[in-house]
């Protein structure tokens, strides 16, 4: 009995060192194939799509299948008086000159003398009338040398106010004219600004198309590229998947990939049993590729 329970531990033991090696084996085997098909996969990504490839790194998940990283380059898409000199000279009128009694008293003296036969008293009253007279000339030539004077002022006075008021006109007209000037610059400002408001709106309208545009393309682009990447790893894996000898009937062949513009990554799994079809000509490439599950996150 001792010596059967010690056949079986040798035996059991034996079974685990033996799993173990081949274990060992079998992912140094996967470890070439993987590093064969991950350049496979690079060489035919960077032909396919034009160099957009920086990078392809495998690695195995047990009793799930191979996993590639592919890490992508994403492609650049594509550009505001004179015044009156002085007052003029008024000349004011000339006075008249007070009147020269001096030969009329002479007269009258000479005409005393000439009359003796007048008596003394008429002469002195005739006298005190001429001086009477005289005296009242000389108040009259006073009062008219005032009035003229007055006068002069007056006209003097009323030249002035002429002369403000043309200047307050000649103002008032300035200040017409300063206030159509500025009116008229308001309304040039204002068309400016409807003309500017008006450009706004269509720099706004043209950036919101050029962008849709360019969402559109970008979106364009991704579709192509990831049309492209997944064309690529099904020609590679149609073409050369015969070499992955160490990936079960019932594993899988899985990608990520992503541009570098992007977060969202694409996830392509292929099964082992497709792949062989495929590698045998039971199917293309074409119909190989839509039966991959696909999907990002």
């Amino acid at each position: 009995m001792k010596t059967l329970l010690s056949l079986l531990s040798v035996a059991v033991l034996s079974a685990t060192f033996s799993t173990a090696a081949t274990t060992e084996q079998d992912i140094a085997k996967l470890q070439r194939e993987v590093t064969i098909f991950q350049r496979v996969v690079s060489t035919a990504l960077k032909h396919d799509t034009q160099g957009q490839v920086q990078n392809v790194e495998g690695y195995y998940l047990a009793d799930q299948g191979l996993v590639f990283d592919v890490s992508l380059r994403g492609k650049s898409m594509f550009d505001w008086r004179k015044h009156i000199e002085g007052m003029r000279d008024l000349h004011g009128f000339s006075e008249i000159p007070s009147p020269d009694f001096s030969s009329l008293e002479m007269q009258m003296s000479e005409l005393s003398d000439n009359l003796a036969d007048v008596s003394k008293e008429a002469y002195q009253v005739a006298l005190e009338a001429v001086r009477q007279g005289a005296e009242q000339i000389r108040e009259v030539a006073e009062q008219e040398r005032e009035t003229r004077r007055e006068l002069h002022e007056l006209e003097r006075a009323k030249q002035e106010l002429n002369y403000m008021l043309k200047r307050q006109n000649e103002k008032d007209k300035e200040l017409e004219q300063h206030h159509k000037d500025i009116a008229k610059q308001i309304a040039q400002l204002e068309a400016e600004k409807a003309k500017l408001a008006e450009n706004k709106t269509q720099l706004k309208e043209r950036l919101e198309k050029d962008k849709q545009k360019r969402q559109a393309q970008q979106q364009a682009q991704q579709e192509l590229l990831r049309t492209t990447v997944t064309m690529s790893l099904a020609n590679s894996l149609c073409d050369y998947g015969n070499g992955l000898r160490g990936v079960s009937e019932n594993e899988h062949v899985s990608f990520k990939f992503s541009p570098s513009y992007q977060q969202e990554k694409h996830i392509l799994v292929f099964k082992k049993s497709d792949i062989e079809s495929c590698v045998k000509g039971k199917i293309n490439a074409e119909k190989f590729a839509k039966r991959a599950t696909q999907y990002a996150f």
